[in-house]
């Protein structure tokens, strides 16, 4: 698990393609991570399998392949880091599975002041688990939903979150990560049983 709090960025070194699937270098500085570490890259839990320096390497099954943004990743691209959770790390965030629902198209970004308005737009079929003033996480990274439509949400990012996450990086049509908050899919579960 993970509190959707960037702690570091990250960037591709290399990408080993195979038909569905690859493996991922990205050097991530100062850093001591371990084999077998999990690891949060854009709001996707990975398994350090190699390290060669500053380089740690993360094997994509195809389904993470096809499911998430990380099949659009290029070399030099860079991406928001976190680490897992332990007893002692402050939840400052939201509870991150790091488990990717689907990914969303950024069709609105503008500043505001020292902030920045960001609205995607989002499969209907996830929308029914967003609510106003609920938790999302984009590229790993813990909001609050600012609004909700039928067909996507608009967030608010603070100067600190722009500046410390990949969001700065972000255009019109960048695709992101989302992973919807877990409790909306519970009750939801929980719902259909009684019926």
């Amino acid at each position: 698990m993970f509190t959707g709090i960037i702690e570091k960025i990250g960037k591709v070194h290399s990408i080993d393609r195979k038909s569905d699937s690859f493996v991922i270098g990205l050097q991530i500085k100062d850093v001591d991570y371990s084999l077998g570490d999990s690891i949060c890259i854009n709001g996707v839990c990975l398994t350090v399998e190699k390290i060669h320096q500053d380089i740690y390497s993360f094997s994509i099954s195809p389904e993470t392949n096809n499911l998430t943004n990380l099949n659009r990743l290029e070399k030099n691209h860079e991406v928001n880091i976190e680490t897992s959770l332990t007893i002692n790390k402050l939840i400052s965030g939201h509870i991150v599975q790091g488990h990717v629902d689907t990914t969303a198209e950024i069709v609105e970004i503008e500043q505001q002041d020292n902030s920045w308005f960001i609205r995607l737009k989002l499969n209907g079929d996830f929308c029914k688990y967003i609510i106003h003033k609920g938790s999302i996480t984009l590229d790993g990274v813990s909001l609050t939903v600012n609004d909700v439509t039928n067909s996507g949400f608009n967030v608010m990012i603070i100067p600190h979150t722009y500046q410390n996450t990949i969001f700065r990086t972000y255009e019109m049509g960048s695709i992101v990560n989302i992973e919807i908050d877990i409790l909306a899919k519970y009750i939801e579960k929980l719902g259909n049983t009684n019926d």
